[in-house]
């Protein structure tokens, strides 16, 4: 009896754990997931371009690095998400679930700074 108990809770446990990550702030997605009408971000020239993007709610950015040297993406505020090293012609996306703004930069090169401001869907 007390193991059916233990496995009930398990279970729901895990069964809450994927709705809650279903309503995360922001989500780090497949590159290969990232849908037709994501923003795109180019790395070039040790510069995020364009710097300052908007979304909606539930939007999805996509960094692609045209440059030989790795950059990344690394976003502080409001949560910490730190993206692996991006070499030439790789990419890294991100939806972003909730309105606000999200600034970023490059771990090695912090001079390298851009921003998203996600609005309210609607």
């Amino acid at each position: 009896m007390k193991i059916r108990t233990i496995l009930f809770l398990l279970v729901s446990l895990a069964a809450s754990a994927n709705v809650a990550s279903a309503a995360d702030t922001l989500e780090v997605i497949g590159p290969d997931d990232a849908p037709a009408d994501a923003v795109k971000v180019d790395i070039a020239k040790m510069k995020y371009a364009p710097a300052t993007i908007e979304v909606e709610e539930g939007g999805v950015v996509l960094w692609t690095n045209n440059d030989a040297m790795p950059h990344n993406v690394q976003i502080s505020e409001p949560f910490k998400i730190v993206g692996n090293m991006l070499r030439a012609g790789q990419h890294m996306a991100i939806r972003f679930n909730k309105a606000g703004e999200y600034p970023y930069t490059c771990t090695p090169h912090p001079f390298m700074k851009g921003g998203v401001k996600v609005k309210p869907k609607g």
